[in-house]
């Protein structure tokens, strides 16, 4: 019954991986998409 215990510890390991780098990615999107629009916003305010 150990070795179903270690398969089924990597697999829910395997899918915290996924999520937080799923996060991590989704934040990065969204500063960048800030990031972006302050940069607009800055280029139009000069014309």
């Amino acid at each position: 019954m150990t070795s179903l215990d270690s398969v089924f510890a990597a697999y829910i390991i395997g899918w915290a991986v996924f999520f937080v780098f799923y996060l991590t990615v989704a934040k990065r999107t969204s500063t960048l998409r800030e990031e972006l629009d302050r940069l607009k916003n800055s280029l139009n305010r000069g014309k």
